[in-house]
């Protein structure tokens, strides 16, 4: 390869490496509904709507997903309750993935579930969704301070980077939690539990930002190959 060609494709794995990043819009369409709830996907295939009150539910993905941010918008389209929305992602199985869900309200059921934010990890079948209870649910993380339950007919925006090493979730540019771990890739997909009406729009998928290369990073890798390139070339004439 000459100096010339080997530049060329420096440059071309640079801009690769750029618009690696772009984001995708999610077709709602080749998702799965597990029981429990009625997801009813729109026309364009970028919304959903979920309009049973009874069991926990998901609406998951095709395809499996980790070093990948997922931005979009979701919120209830009713005063008529206050229960659990949210999301799943590193779906595996139903005794394998991670949780996090979004409680209107303060409620006693099957134990107390508080109004607030909570992240989990399930890794079996013995799980209280209600109150995070049970020998297979772990809670990472939590946020049940003050008056922080959803607000009924409101629209969110929702970001979710999910990595080999980290999950950040942010709602409306806020973060809400922040956590360190190792974790696995799977599905992604949204969640309700006890909660109609419920709608998921203009969800979009692309590379973490943290799973990048700085272009800085990138470009000095590059001038360092160029550089090794050119002395060999030197030499062999």
């Amino acid at each position: 390869m000459n100096i010339k060609m080997l530049k060329a494709a420096v440059t071309g794995l640079i801009l690769s490496t750029s618009s690696f990043a772009n984001a995708g819009l999610v077709d709602l369409n080749a998702w799965t509904a597990t029981s429990g709830g009625t997801w009813n996907v729109d026309g364009s295939g970028t919304s959903v709507l979920q309009t049973t009150n009874g069991d926990p539910t998901y609406f998951l993905s095709d395809s499996n997903y980790i070093n990948t941010k997922f931005d979009g918008t979701f919120g209830v389209e009713t005063s008529g309750d206050d229960d659990f929305i949210g999301f799943a992602f590193g779906y595996s199985n139903s005794n394998d993935f991670l949780l996090f869900d979004w409680k209107q309200g303060n409620q006693s059921h099957t134990g107390y579930a508080p109004s607030g934010f909570t992240l989990s990890k399930i890794s079996g079948a013995s799980v209280n969704y209600w109150d995070h209870s049970g020998s297979d649910i772990v809670v990472l993380a939590s946020d049940y301070v003050g008056n922080n339950g959803w607000a009924d007919n409101t629209v969110y925006d929702f970001s979710l980077d999910f990595t080999t090493t980290g999950i950040k979730i942010d709602i409306d540019g806020a973060n809400i939690f922040d956590v360190s771990g190792s974790f696995n890739t799977g599905k992604f997909g949204f969640y309700n539990y006890s909660q109609s009406q419920v709608r998921y729009t203009g969800f979009t998928e692309e590379v973490s930002p943290s799973a990048i290369p700085e272009p800085s990073t990138l470009a000095i890798f590059a001038l360092g190959i160029m550089g090794l390139a050119t002395r060999r070339f030197k030499k062999k004439s």
